[in-house]
């Protein structure tokens, strides 16, 4: 895990939007889906809720937000 992934991680927390978060971080959205993927398998949590039609935080995301943003800050 580095500060790129929690700065990533972040910005979809925020706009819970695959397609807008990997446009806005110039990422393509399969290598986005691929980070988070690892991700949850470090954390050994599921971050997200997702669908075709939505993403939401799990509870383990939201507190795992307050942790990259404290971290992206402390950086």
């Amino acid at each position: 895990m580095d500060i790129r992934t929690l700065k990533l991680f972040c910005h979809l927390a925020r706009t819970l939007h695959f397609a807008g978060t990997s446009q806005a971080c110039h990422i393509t959205p399969s290598a986005l889906t691929r980070l988070i993927q690892r991700l949850e398998a470090d954390v050994g949590e599921t971050l997200f809720i997702r669908d075709n039609r939505s993403v939401a935080l799990t509870h383990a995301g939201k507190i795992f937000k307050a942790y990259a943003d404290d971290v992206i800050q402390r950086w």
